[in-house]
């Protein structure tokens, strides 16, 4: 038992085996490998809209390393990613 903040709470071991770990990241890395390609194409394609291969590439490295961003990136419409990319290339 641990005392935490005047409470007594169980410990609880949580037994994964590196079976199960890989497994998932395994599964992580796949879907991150496989929206890669897809995440390109999507931020070159603004490229007739006004943005140079450049900064279209710098957008797509950036986007690469933050997830999160990037899947907001590819849900929004083109107008909007338009809008994304002038505020980007503002600082």
């Amino acid at each position: 038992m641990t005392l935490v903040v005047g409470k007594d709470m169980e410990t609880v071991l949580v037994d994964y085996n590196n079976e199960e770990v890989e497994e998932i990241a395994n599964a992580l890395e796949q879907f991150t490998t496989d929206n890669t390609p897809h995440l390109y194409e999507e931020v070159m394609s603004v490229k007739m809209e006004g943005f140079d291969d450049d900064f279209l590439c710098s957008v797509f490295d950036y986007l690469v390393g933050h997830e999160s961003e990037a899947k907001a990136f590819l849900d929004k419409s083109t107008k909007h990613r338009k809008s994304c990319l002038q505020k980007f290339s503002q600082g």
